[in-house]
């Protein structure tokens, strides 16, 4: 009777074990199932996500493509309709070209003054900002300058470079295109009528305008000629603000039409500051 018994417990034990285990494997089967569904579920919908963003994506490089066309078309309008606003507006007038920038500036000024009437007598470029600790010596030689000044000898030597500019060529402004530091394209020393001045800097924390730009436009101003501070939209420094602290006229976008539109404009004796940035009174000159 007992061993009957306990061979009946053994039995009851063996079918519940065989029983969970049973439940156990189906719950588990199940669950990898339900879970294999579970990603195929998700990675179809990771898929239609993707083809939508695929389809945005393709819908707007076609939109981008479509206004950089137009914008193309636009420029290509106001190059073409350019020699007719500016032609003959600064007929018989010479002028000279400065250029300061401490950055590269791909617009062709000289071609502009042209198609305007204008002569060009001189472009001056100024690369680099005068670099001239180890020209100290030479400069003050034939600059006949007793001592450098406690603001620097750059502000005596562009002082210098604009009266020759007027004047005539001086053994500092020739010292100074012997050894590469500036770059002379023209005559010195031709009247003229204007000075556009083209700067800008590269570093916020140079001091190139008030030692360079300002010093060879005070002389320029010396002599009654018009000066016209000029930069590009991307000039990474702009000098507009100290300026039109001494200039009537400022243009802060020349490499654009508009702005060269402005420039034949503000050289023709029209004043003001124009362009697109904080500075600018307006964006272009009025077209009467």
């Amino acid at each position: 009777m007992i061993i009957n018994l306990r061979y009946h417990i053994a039995s009851l034990v063996a079918v519940f074990l065989a029983l969970g285990i049973g439940i156990l494997v189906g719950s588990f089967i199940l669950s990898v199932d339900t879970l294999e569904k579970q990603q195929e579920q998700i990675a179809e919908r990771l898929e239609n996500h993707l083809n939508e963003l695929r389809e945005e994506n393709q819908a707007m490089r076609a939109e981008v493509l479509a206004v950089e066309a137009e914008m193309e078309l636009q420029k290509q309008f106001l190059r073409e309709t350019l020699p007719r606003l500016v032609a003959g507006q600064l007929e018989g007038r010479r002028i000279a070209l400065v250029q300061t920038a401490a950055y590269p500036v791909d617009t062709d000024l000289r071609n502009l003054l042209k198609m305007a009437g204008a002569e060009v007598v001189s472009v001056t470029t100024i690369p680099g900002g005068l670099e001239l600790a180890e020209h100290e010596q030479q400069l003050l030689a034939l600059g006949e300058w007793q001592k450098v000044p406690k603001d620097g000898l750059q502000g005596l030597v562009a002082d210098e470079m604009a009266r020759a500019l007027v004047e005539g060529p001086s053994p500092v402004v020739e010292y100074l295109v012997n050894e590469r530091l500036v770059n002379i394209d023209g005559e010195y020393g031709r009247p003229f009528h204007a000075v556009v001045l083209v700067g800008g800097g590269s570093d916020p924390a140079a001091d190139t305008p008030h030692w360079l730009d300002m010093s060879m436009i005070q002389r320029f101003q010396s002599y009654g000629l018009r000066v016209c501070g000029v930069e590009t939209r991307e000039a990474p420094v702009s000098y507009m603000k100290e300026y039109q602290t001494k200039l009537d006229c400022t243009v802060d976008n020349v490499d654009t039409v508009p702005g060269q539109f402005a420039l034949v404009r503000v050289l023709a004796g029209l004043d003001g500051h124009y362009g697109v940035k904080d500075t600018a009174q307006r964006f272009i000159p009025a077209l009467d």
